[in-house]
């Protein structure tokens, strides 16, 4: 008879009772009379003893292995979480810059002709005391890893851009080159080397600047500057015929490309209203 078994029968005859482990069995005890019982249980063979602690001994040493693997790569997730926060700070007093620079050349829709020129000088100024901030942006990234921040420092790159190309197109009449632009935010330094203004971020930061021509073609009609839209029309004309030799993938480059049509016809059509009033000089 098993242990189990007899263990039942042997409570099931004692009203009263109490259970005792030790060495293996059970004593019950009766209350009644103080009647003991020894019950005897089945030990595990040792073949059995052995075959679990084997066993448990590869669970323990598989769940190690897996712990130590785990945190090796939390650990460089940590760390590359940490640099992307401080990267973003550090980007944060140039953001601060770009908008300020913004805010200034928005004073063009507004201002008279006569002001242009200074307010586009204003923002140039402005954008030039980005360059030693950053100095403090090339610090934080490793070397060889700069394109793995990219998606960071892109953003503000192509609202500089936009800034810069906006602003000399009014003091020069003309479109600033990549390294020039690269030159004024300061990443031809010795201590920027890491740095570098993509072709993607430039052209899409050309584009932007296109982007507000529009308006401030409109505008310049309400403060009779008739020479400007022309200016502005043939600008963008040459922007647009020089982007639509570039074979474009379906990507973001690729629809701001798009936005460059409806900018031509919107400066186009105030050419073209301007010509019906005979508002413009004939052509030589």
């Amino acid at each position: 008879m098993s242990s189990g078994k007899r263990s039942a029968e042997i409570l099931q005859s004692i009203p009263s009772f109490y259970l005792l482990n030790f060495a293996g069995c059970t004593l019950i005890v009766s209350d009644a009379d103080s009647s003991i019982f020894l019950v005897h249980h089945r030990r595990s063979s040792p073949s059995n003893s052995r075959t679990m602690t084997h066993a448990h001994l590869e669970m323990s040493s598989r769940a190690q292995t897996v712990t130590e693997t785990l945190s090796s790569v939390i650990e460089l997730l940590e760390n590359d979480q940490n640099l992307k926060k401080q990267i973003r700070e550090s980007i944060e007093p140039i953001d601060d810059l770009s908008r300020t620079a913004t805010t200034e050349l928005n004073k063009l829709h507004s201002a008279p002709f006569s002001q242009h020129q200074q307010i586009c000088q204003n923002a140039i100024d402005i954008i030039t005391k980005t360059q030693p901030l950053w100095n403090d942006v090339a610090k934080l990234i490793p070397e060889h890893e700069f394109y793995r921040h990219q998606f960071a420092l892109g953003p503000t790159m192509r609202n500089l851009t936009t800034s810069i190309v906006l602003a000399r197109f009014i003091l020069h009449d003309d479109l600033t080159p990549a390294h020039t632009t690269s030159t004024i935010l300061g990443l031809q330094n010795d201590s920027t080397t890491i740095l570098q203004l993509s072709s993607e971020d430039y052209l899409q930061g050309v584009i932007g600047a296109v982007n507000e021509l529009p308006r401030l073609s409109i505008n310049a009609v309400t403060s009779q500057n008739f020479d400007l839209p022309i200016k502005i029309s043939s600008f963008v004309n040459d922007i647009f015929a020089s982007y639509s030799l570039l074979n474009l993938r379906n990507d973001a480059l690729r629809r701001k490309f798009d936005s460059l049509k409806y900018d031509l016809k919107r400066c186009e059509d105030v050419v073209y209203d301007l010509t019906l009033r005979g508002l413009t000089k004939p052509r030589e």
